[in-house]
């Protein structure tokens, strides 16, 4: 027992600073452990808003606050979609990608009056119609006709403006005399498979357009920018 109590008097100074060195290594690891812990989360936060971000650039359209470089410009949707506002858009995005930023279509909505798979440019105000009423016109040619139809519309007879086939709807071209849901869903598949009309005289490579056909629509219609 004396040579023990004589070692540690000797070597005290020794074993402190190992203890010491013992203690200072056990806070360092347990806050090394800490820090890994707490800076997992943002990591993975990091990853989720990625993925949204990801989301929303496959359909290349996002809301105003999260707006990026390359950008075509803002569209405005409303009628029968479940949140209505101002989108930012590219120039591959397509209303159908609106629509779907939007949250979707009510359950009232009748698509069908709409071309959801044209491009959307820059300005353009899209309104979807629910049941029973008429699609409002993005090129501002057709009036806005609600309730079951009856009350008087207005086409491009009787207004005489002529539509832009660049930018026309379904319902747009269906206004012009002669032109029915099949032809006017004809010309628009010929628009997006072509990258757009350059004058209206293509109209004529459209199957079951002939010269007399040719020469009723012709007055109500011109070409603008391709989408």
């Amino acid at each position: 027992m004396g040579k023990i109590w004589q070692l540690l008097r000797d070597y005290w100074q020794y074993a402190a600073m190992g203890v010491l060195a013992i203690l200072v290594f056990g806070v360092w690891a347990w806050a090394q452990l800490v820090g890994h812990t707490q800076a997992a989360k943002p990591v993975q936060a990091s990853v989720s808003l990625t993925t949204t971000s990801s989301n929303h650039s496959s359909s290349g359209i996002s809301t105003p606050a999260s707006t990026s470089t390359g950008s075509a410009g803002y569209v405005y949707i409303s009628g029968a979609v479940r949140h209505p506002g101002l989108y930012h858009v590219r120039t591959t995005t397509r209303w159908a990608d609106v629509v779907q930023a939007a949250g979707g279509l009510t359950d009232d909505a009748d698509s069908r009056q709409v071309n959801l798979a044209r491009y959307a440019r820059d300005q353009e105000n899209l309104s979807i119609p629910a049941k029973g009423e008429q699609a409002v016109s993005t090129t501002g040619d057709v009036a806005v006709v609600s309730g079951s139809g009856n009350g008087g519309s207005t086409n491009a007879d009787a207004v005489g403006k002529q539509i832009d086939l660049n930018a026309a709807t379904l319902a747009d071209l269906q206004t012009i005399s002669g032109v029915g849901p099949k032809r006017a869903q004809d010309i628009i598949d010929y628009r997006d498979q072509h990258g757009g009309f350059k004058s209206v005289d293509e109209l004529k490579d459209i199957s079951g357009i002939g010269d007399k056909i040719f020469a009723d629509l012709e007055p109500h219609l011109m070409v603008g920018s391709a989408p």
